[in-house]
């Protein structure tokens, strides 16, 4: 399911991306916009939504929604956690200098 649910989203993804870059920006008429009188088109009302900008919306709120599945189901999965696989080793250390001793070596007194 997981490795279904990755491949999804990677194909979501790349079709998102393409979408974005088929459509036309915000600012796209400002080089015409001045002295053509097409100003209204830039500083007016955009209009209705676009059937690309549609599809976008749409396939983004999908890939939402399979990210938070893909992160649900690796966090069931996980039961324990990344702190159980750390070795866990004790140092001696000098109490009064809070140095590490090294059991080869005597301990310098004064």
């Amino acid at each position: 399911m997981l490795t279904l649910m990755v491949i999804l989203q990677v194909f979501l993804g790349l079709i998102l991306v393409g979408l974005i870059l088929l459509q036309k920006g915000k600012g796209a008429e400002m080089g015409v916009a001045f002295g053509t009188g097409a100003a209204d088109t830039l500083f007016g009302p955009t209009g209705a939504m676009s059937f690309l900008a549609k599809i976008t919306w749409g396939l983004a709120f999908v890939f939402m929604l399979n990210s938070i599945g893909i992160s649900y189901i690796i966090y069931k999965s996980n039961t324990s956690s990344i702190t159980t696989s750390i070795p866990t080793t004790t140092t001696q250390t000098n109490k009064t200098a809070n140095v590490p001793v090294n059991p080869e070596t005597k301990p310098i007194t004064k």
